[in-house]
């Protein structure tokens, strides 16, 4: 019973601890009033001018990171600070988020007041989304996967390049097929430091010419009286074709027959003449 109890007792501190653990995160990260990408550079300023003798502290969080006293670097590099007194943080990594602060004392030990400080957060750069799709009898969905960015950051959808309605942040965007037929989908994901958009897609749920999300009593009307149609015209199109050769042909043949025709008669004539001649030498033999 003891050990049932310790094992509770244990959960809830874990619990505890972790919710503890996001909400100083999400308020850390609200905090911020400077961002910048991971591997970058990041100058902090410093609205004061130097002199020779006067003293440089620069502080991360409660930390000393940098000291130095009259040109003398006590703490840090000299490469940590410009002429100015400026701090260059090179090659950012999220360990480096924090709230920077300088301290300018003078030779006299009076101090420079109303410095400003920054409250800075090093994000990772978005990861460049992609978007898929999921058919559903008449419904599609675009979802955007974002990797990690979706989880702190909203999305933002985009129809044929287009903003999509404001109230559209989510991972997935749901529509009706017959709506976006022939539409295309990107998604955008952005934090403070980068942005990314999505390769344009289109639904896939319908490759035909005649959608099936129409029912069957309108659907096959349809697809039939197309079909007849389309048979009607290609009958008068053969039609045509056939009679186009058929009037070609007798160009051609006409005056082919028309040769032989008169052809044939001279070959009668030349016959038949003979035959006459002989019954004249025989009508006047008889005469004689």
């Amino acid at each position: 019973m003891r050990i049932v109890k310790k094992m509770a007792s244990a959960a809830t501190i874990a619990v505890f601890l972790l919710c503890c653990y996001f909400i100083v995160s999400s308020g850390s990260q609200a905090d911020c009033n400077v961002y910048a990408a991971t591997g970058s550079n990041f100058t902090v300023q410093l609205k004061h001018v130097l002199k020779d003798s006067d003293s440089l502290r620069w502080f991360k969080n409660k930390k000393v990171i940098f000291l130095r006293k009259s040109k003398l670097v006590i703490r840090g590099k000299n490469d940590d600070v410009d002429s100015n007194g400026k701090l260059k943080l090179t090659q950012l990594t999220k360990d480096k988020s924090g709230r920077y602060r300088p301290e300018v004392h003078r030779e006299d030990g009076t101090s420079a007041v109303d410095l400003p400080s920054v409250r800075l957060c090093v994000l990772d750069p978005v990861q460049k989304p992609k978007v898929t799709v999921t058919c559903d009898k008449t419904k599609v969905t675009f979802t955007c996967d974002a990797g990690q960015s979706e989880k702190n950051f909203p999305i933002k959808w985009f129809m044929d390049n287009k903003n999509g309605p404001e109230n559209e942040t989510g991972k997935e965007l749901k529509r009706p097929v017959k709506d976006v037929l022939n539409a295309r989908f990107s998604c955008n994901v952005s934090n403070p430091v980068s942005s990314e958009i999505s390769q344009p897609v289109q639904q896939d749920c319908i490759k035909s010419s005649f959608p099936d999300i129409c029912g069957i009593d309108v659907c096959i009307p349809v697809r039939t009286g197309a079909g007849i149609l389309l048979l009607v015209i290609l009958i008068v199109i053969v039609c045509c074709i056939q009679r186009k050769a058929n009037l070609i042909k007798d160009k051609v043949e006409l005056p082919l027959r028309k040769h032989h025709h008169h052809h044939q008669k001279q070959l009668v004539g030349s016959v038949l003449e003979p035959d006459i001649c002989a019954d004249c030498d025989l009508e006047g033999d008889n005469r004689i």
